[in-house]
């Protein structure tokens, strides 16, 4: 069997990237996956990075977050959206999640904002889209930029309409486990001329040539050529995406939706393999929202099989090994103890309760298989660990 986590690339991406070798590595390739993925989720505008934490901090930047400001994100997910707020010498303020779908509270968001608010980062947590029109209603109340964050979320749906389309700008990771892989990128789309060029340009050094589209340039190349032209316009960073990169993204771009059914498959054997199990809470996909299952996170009841016993026992069954969550971010070394007083905040116990009571109990098992049988295989251990601890 081919390598389980690598079961997505086949022959589409290594054609792919030797004709991106072939043609001299000239950004062919970056500009094909960016009208692509564009087209694809019905946006104006696509630039590729090459990280989904690269992605976040050029969004962030091009919403106007800077210094003493304040960035409402969760405290239940990898840490990218606080970490790139902290980069750009801003706040973050943790807004807690709904006990159910573990997503950010629209309710706490509404708490958290401040004369000193200038954002909100949602994040689709592990594939299962937030519930954006809540969330932009209060965004718009406030005059507040949105960007989603849907690194764990390729093609989930949300009252019909895509993830990623309904928030100011949104942003995606090609990391190794992603729903599509180049092994590390990421991409951000908007339909805001202004936010696309300002992204561009802050991930690829400050160039003032740059503009909301790859191949369109500002200056002709007479001018950039000649020995007096003037390049920074800004402080940027260099998070160009490797076009061998872009090739592969672009392959799997074009088969995505049998990717994403893949997983959508997968989290259906799980489900089926916890039927009467009280001890097991899925997370909740609510009417009309549609989950990519990046994972399939259950919620254990620890006050009757302790975290270490369920690991313990699935893996002796043979079952694949697996995270819990990501510690609540402001409990992190690089965060706890933190304080910003003239924002009113000190990150300690006791700021997000439910994410706190949440973060202990989640298992995240492994939909990331292309093969149909080897999954049927985990969900049958996941019935036999059930099984055996009841």
């Amino acid at each position: 069997m081919k390598n389980k986590k690598l079961w997505r690339i086949g022959k589409e991406e290594l054609k792919y990237i030797k004709e991106a070798i072939k043609g001299g590595l000239k950004g062919e390739f970056n500009k094909k996956l960016e009208e692509e993925f564009a087209k694809k989720f019905g946006v104006n505008f696509a630039v590729s990075v090459n990280s989904g934490n690269s992605a976040l901090h050029c969004a962030l930047y091009a919403c106007g977050v800077k210094e003493g400001d304040e960035v409402i994100v969760p405290p239940l997910t990898f840490a990218s959206p606080a970490l790139t707020t902290l980069c750009l010498k801003a706040v973050p303020v943790f807004a807690d999640v709904d006990p159910e779908t573990f997503n950010i509270d629209p309710i706490d968001i509404e708490r958290k904002i401040t004369s000193k608010t200038k954002a909100i980062v949602t994040v689709s947590l592990y594939g299962l889209p937030t519930d954006i029109d809540k969330i932009m209603l209060i965004a718009k109340k406030n005059n507040l930029k949105v960007v989603e964050d849907n690194a764990e979320c390729f093609m989930g749906k949300y009252q019909g309409r895509l993830a990623g389309t309904v928030g100011d700008m949104s942003i995606f990771s090609f990391e190794r486990s992603k729903h599509l892989t180049c092994g590390s990128g990421g991409m951000i789309i908007t339909n805001d001329e202004k936010l696309a060029e300002k992204t561009r340009k802050f991930s690829i050094l400050g160039y003032s040539t740059l503009s909301a589209k790859q191949d369109s340039f500002k200056t002709s190349l007479d001018v950039v050529q000649h020995p007096s032209f003037k390049r920074h316009e800004i402080l940027g960073f260099n998070y160009r995406l490797p076009e061998v990169c872009a090739a592969m993204v672009l392959a799997q771009l074009e088969k995505a939706d049998k990717l994403i059914e893949m997983r959508q498959k997968i989290a259906e054997l799980y489900s089926k393999a916890i039927e009467g199990c009280s001890w097991l809470v899925p997370q909740k996909t609510p009417a009309g929202f549609v989950n990519a299952y990046w994972t399939y996170v259950l919620k254990l009841d620890t006050s009757k099989v302790a975290w270490e016993k369920f690991r313990q026992t699935f893996l002796e069954l043979g079952g694949e090994r697996y995270y819990g969550t990501w510690s609540v971010n402001y409990l992190e070394p690089v965060f706890e103890g933190l304080e910003f007083p003239e924002n009113n905040m000190k990150y300690e116990k006791g700021l997000c309760p439910v994410a706190e009571e949440l973060q202990p109990r989640l298992i995240q098992l492994k939909t990331n298989f292309g093969d149909i049988k080897y999954a049927e295989l985990q969900a049958s251990i996941l019935k036999r660990t059930i099984e055996k601890l009841d």
